[in-house]
């Protein structure tokens, strides 16, 4: 388990919703649902699992997560997840057979049915999908009550007992021509969500049926109920309107920018899109530029609702998108989700930070004790590289606070030393680095690292006493297994417990100050050797050689290269053609 996650599973709510795990290339490679986000996901990384989780587990780098408001949506936002990605350690149940939906048919005499297959949509209204069968078909059972809708597949040559139930207009007898406008506006109404007539009705029938003492029939009427109230948690996650739709909210405090997009795409949610930005002028035009950048990258929908921006106007010019308004239903109430999942993502990101300071802190604290000094939070370290003396050069790296800072980070060519001498070549580059921090007055480091031992270490202080410097200065030795586990400093060797958060600390500085003069030295041997090989030739100075090497990359490619190509490189026709000969007589 990495840093990432275990940072994220403190922070886990204790909310429902659909977690998505991803591998380590971002790939979404699992989806589920959980009634507890925070244990559900926490589970997954402690204690024993079967085979297929053990390697599901071993694979997960990262995981994100949306709150929902119920299990229930999350069980179907699970369901379209799933769909849309095809996760390889879910059950590939992607195709929309599998599961259920209601459709109010587009015949004379239309029906409500249960069907897997949303195939041929112009003879039949789809909603759904629904997260159970049974939902489905006790709705459809509520509905045939309620609304007198024929029920049979073929119809008869005389009425049948739906009929004389007043469930049915028996269309089978009634030769007349019959209006399901309004029953058809009121099933529509009522699959969208709007059910709170039929639900009045039915309460005060479960209240009447129980005061008559009518139990059973009580129990049937509040079963009925319960299966209408999770018909309506469900809309919550699809949208029956088929139309394409992005629910922004954003979320801007003093200092940053939370930005959530629901996505949908034939009503139903297939990603959730989350960005956190810092506020550099204006929070709400920084919105609007991130949003015209994101749309430029990504398919527009049809339609967005917005929360969060004022000047909706400027947005919609932009974007070149209509804006809805969702002020009541099924779609503010996607824009609520958007919107709580923003205000969470920023206290979330705010938290993981926060810890990830807080652990920083406390390691050089801790590092600070073990060297009897304030706690250094600004770190300079340094390394030598070179091949028996050949292209001599240092790197200096600068952790603030714990934390590596790139942008302070430092090349130096060893410009007053010949040949392999690793205590002059530092007392060289220590004292540029500090004589040019006393000239500007710039901030001091709280501890120097000599990214090796005495020698070192003895050099760097012989510069600072020069220039009546008091900075400490400690070596990190390398033990058999070249591992950091020795610091020298005082004239003392300190062991490091190879299990504390300071040896990671100084394992990091070694390796990345290590890797940065490496890189430094190697990059010089290449510009040498490339150098060499072209000294002598008439008209190509340094800068023509740093031309020749952008673009050939080696001395073979200009060895093959052309005049042609050698011109087209950006050399004279008189040296390119130098350069040719120079390597075409060699060649011979």
């Amino acid at each position: 388990m990495n840093e990432t996650i275990k940072e994220k599973l403190n922070l886990l709510p204790d909310l429902p919703g659909s977690y998505q795990m991803k591998d380590k290339d971002g790939n979404i490679i699992y989806v589920g649902k959980a009634k507890n986000l925070k244990n559900r996901v926490r589970s997954y990384f402690h204690g024993a699992h079967n085979a297929k989780t053990t390697k599901l587990v071993s694979q997960i780098e990262d995981f994100s997560y949306i709150i929902t408001s119920s299990e229930l949506e999350a069980l179907v936002l699970e369901i379209n997840l799933i769909k849309q990605y095809n996760p390889k350690y879910n059950i590939l149940l992607t195709d929309d057979k599998t599961y259920p939906y209601v459709a109010l048919t587009n015949e004379l005499h239309p029906r409500l049915i249960v069907t897997r297959s949303k195939r041929k949509k112009h003879e039949a209204r789809f909603f759904g999908p629904y997260p159970s069968v049974n939902d489905a078909r006790a709705t459809i059972d509520l509905l045939n009550r309620i609304y007198p809708l024929r029920k049979c597949y073929h119809i008869p040559n005389k009425e049948c007992l739906y009929y004389h139930m007043h469930q049915c207009l028996a269309p089978c007898i009634n030769k007349n021509k019959i209006d399901y406008t309004e029953y058809k506006k009121k099933i529509i109404s009522f699959l969208n969500g709007d059910a709170k007539d039929v639900l009045d009705k039915l309460n005060t029938d479960m209240q009447n049926a129980s005061l008559n003492l009518e139990f059973e029939r009580a129990i049937e009427i509040r079963d009925l109920i319960d299966s209408i109230n999770k018909t309506i948690l469900k809309q919550k996650i699809s949208i029956n309107d088929l139309t394409d739709r992005d629910y922004i909210a954003i979320y801007i405090d003093d200092d940053s920018i939370s930005i959530n997009i629901i996505i949908t795409r034939l009503g139903n949610i297939v990603q959730n899109h989350q960005t956190i930005l810092d506020i550099i002028d204006d929070g709400e035009n920084e919105s609007i530029s991130y949003l015209y950048q994101y749309y430029e990258l990504n398919q527009k929908p049809k339609e967005i609702a917005v929360i969060g921006i004022n000047d909706l106007s400027m947005l919609k010019n932009i974007l070149n998108i209509n804006i809805i308004e969702a002020k009541i239903g099924k779609k503010k109430e996607l824009l609520d989700m958007a919107l709580y999942n923003a205000k969470f993502n920023l206290e979330n990101k705010r938290n993981i930070y926060k810890n990830k300071v807080l652990k920083r802190l406390d390691t050089i604290e801790e590092l600070g004790k073990i060297l009897n000094i304030d706690s250094p939070n600004r770190i300079e370290a340094f390394d030598n590289s070179n091949l028996f003396g050949e292209y001599p050069v240092s790197a200096m790296v600068c952790y603030i606070n714990g934390r590596p800072e790139p942008k302070e980070f430092r090349k130096y060519h060893i410009k007053t030393v010949k040949g392999p001498n690793d205590y002059e070549s530092m007392k060289e580059v220590v004292y540029r680095r500090y004589f040019r921090l006393m000239m500007e007055n710039a901030k001091m480091p709280n501890l120097i690292i000599m990214d090796g031992g005495e020698i070192q270490v003895h050099a760097c202080l012989d510069i600072l006493n020069s220039l009546n410097l008091n900075i400490p200065v400690c070596g990190i030795q390398k033990d058999s297994h070249h591992k950091a586990t020795i610091l020298f400093f005082n004239e003392k060797l300190i062991n490091i417990d190879k299990n504390s958060k300071v040896f990671l600390l100084l394992a990091d500085i070694s390796q990345r100050v290590h890797d940065f003069a490496i890189s430094f030295y190697r990059s010089n041997k290449a510009k040498g050797i490339f150098s060499s090989k072209l000294d002598g030739i008439e008209g190509l100075g340094e800068k023509r050689k740093e031309l020749l090497l952008k673009k050939f990359i080696n001395i073979e490619n200009i060895k093959n290269a052309s005049i042609d190509d050698l011109n087209k490189a950006g050399l004279p026709l008189n040296v390119a053609i130098s350069v040719y000969n120079h390597f075409n007589n060699e060649n011979e």
